[in-house]
């Protein structure tokens, strides 16, 4: 693909992209999901199970901006709304991308929130 042909991707095909490539890194390690993202998708981009804990997944495949608190709190508010011991899981393209006040957000939550890259 070359940088012209990149640049016509929208951020949503993007965004999509990112949902299916975490999607199928978990199945092919035999965890079961499905992506559940899109419009009105309440925060959830992809939710599953594995013995028999129940997780919901964030991706945001932002490659300009940084992961901040906000959406730490975000997760932290869907997870309000699950069954207890849910775990809420961000994930992006890379670690670098988590703001000091994101990683201390999460650290410090009353609920499971992990924080991740692919």
């Amino acid at each position: 693909m070359t940088k012209f042909q990149q640049e016509e991707i929208s951020p949503v095909q993007k965004g999509k992209n990112f949902e299916m490539k975490i999607e199928k890194l978990l199945t092919d390690a035999n965890i079961k999901c499905e992506i559940t993202g899109g419009p009105g998708d309440k925060g959830i981009d992809i939710k599953g199970m594995k013995k028999g804990v129940k997780f919901i997944i964030e991706c945001k495949n932002w490659r300009t901006k940084n992961i901040d608190r906000s959406i730490i709190n975000q997760i932290e508010g869907v997870l309000s709304r699950q069954s207890n011991g849910t775990i809420g899981i961000v994930a992006v393209p890379s670690m670098n991308r988590y703001t000091p006040g994101a990683k201390e957000t999460a650290r410090t939550s009353i609920y499971n929130v992990i924080l991740v890259d692919n």
